[in-house]
């Protein structure tokens, strides 16, 4: 009888890849009682040995993809290649994917009356969507809800019932912004299995790294590794010991290796790339320093706290909120001196550092598996 009475849910996403957003589903996917509500997750991307967390979905969830894998390996093998032909073709693909995406979808329309659109993918199409006596949720992961340049993508908007937020200014800017079309406007906070962030920290780390601060993300312009890296040079100057070890893949590779190179650094700043268990290098670390430009809600920030970090971080909102405006852990401007001034507080003052990190602690109890289950199942049954 449990399973007559269960609550049917549609999920739908945009891939399984490492990031962010995607730790964060399987985490929300952790939390979902299989007794009291029956899944469909619906994935546009299949994305074949870069699904990284589908081995992470539980059993009790069903689950499929709206593109195929070859599909997806010659969208990207066309990307990759500087054959103008072949980036032609890519574009047209990237079309193609759309439509098929939509049509595969449409097929399981009639799962459910509770949609929740995780990454806002459907702001693309929903349009085109017979939604009469649905609800669609988004789930926004970042900005403020600001208009939208797509003027398709801005009237969408619309289609949603619920917005979910991830912090507390999302929340204002959304409602201040969508409240004048009935839109209700939710804030839930991410949350992180701690148990399995700790178990994970406790395996070898294989490279003999001595002592060092670190920092996770992207090499992108928003993670502003660039002004660490500045920040640091200020750092070894004034005769810090610690290395500084930053964890991370992208585009901003080049101009980071050329800037270490240039200040001399090359035996001091360590950029290890992308890896699958981060906690493990996190766990052996002096510090935790984040410098980005923007955060909706770090990840990161809140895995090196469970971990018992003390954090240095820039201004951003989202790291506002996790660190309570500094109770729980140093904020400072996204200037290189400040930055560097932030790490050496910690540095400097042992006493300092280790209140931090007792708050660190602390505060990563308010995010728990437990807390998020609490919210996601107020926030099902209230639909």
């Amino acid at each position: 009888m449990k399973n007559e009475i269960r609550k049917k849910i549609i999920i739908q996403t945009g891939s399984l890849r490492i990031g962010g957003q995607e730790k964060m589903l399987s985490e929300l996917l952790k939390v979902i009682d299989s007794e009291k509500y029956q899944v469909l997750l619906l994935i546009e991307e299949n994305c074949g040995q870069h699904n990284v967390y589908e081995k992470n979905i539980p059993s009790s969830i069903e689950y499929r993809f709206l593109t195929s894998k070859i599909f997806m390996e010659k969208l990207e093998r066309f990307k990759k290649s500087k054959n103008p032909i072949y980036k032609l073709l890519y574009s047209l693909m990237l079309k193609s994917k759309k439509k098929i995406a939509l049509k595969n979808f449409k097929k399981y329309l009639q799962f459910s009356d509770i949609i929740i659109d995780y990454n806002l993918g459907l702001l693309r199409y929903c349009d085109k969507l017979n939604l009469k006596g649905k609800k669609l949720i988004g789930w926004s992961h970042a900005g403020l809800g600001g208009k939208l340049k797509d003027k398709r993508k801005e009237r969408n908007r619309r289609c949603y019932s619920d917005i979910i937020t991830i912090n507390e200014e999302m929340k204002k800017c959304y409602k201040e912004r969508l409240d004048q079309y009935g839109i209700k406007i939710h804030k839930i906070h991410n949350f992180l299995d701690e148990k399995i962030i700790i178990k994970k920290s406790l395996e070898k780390v294989e490279e003999e790294l001595g002592k060092y601060i670190i920092s996770v993300g992207a090499l992108t312009e928003n993670k502003n590794h660039s002004s660490l890296i500045y920040a640091y040079k200020k750092l070894v100057d004034s005769g810090i010991e610690e290395d500084l070890v930053i964890l991370g893949e992208g585009k901003e590779r080049a101009n980071l290796e050329r800037i270490i190179s240039e200040l001399g650094l090359n035996n001091r700043v360590k950029l290890l790339g992308q890896r699958e268990n981060p906690y493990k290098y996190i766990k052996g670390s002096s510090l935790f320093v984040q410098t980005s430009y923007s955060e909706g809600f770090p990840l990161v920030l809140l895995e090196a706290m469970i971990l018992g970090k003390s954090i240095v971080s820039t201004e951003n909102y989202g790291s506002k909120e996790i660190l309570d405006n500094g109770k729980y852990g140093v904020i400072v401007k996204n200037d290189t001196l400040k930055v560097s001034e932030g790490i050496n507080s910690l540095v400097k003052d042992m006493e300092l550092k280790h209140k931090y990190e007792m708050l660190s602690l602390e505060r990563a109890r308010d995010f728990s598996l437990e807390a998020g289950r609490k919210n996601i199942e107020e926030f099902i049954n209230s639909l």
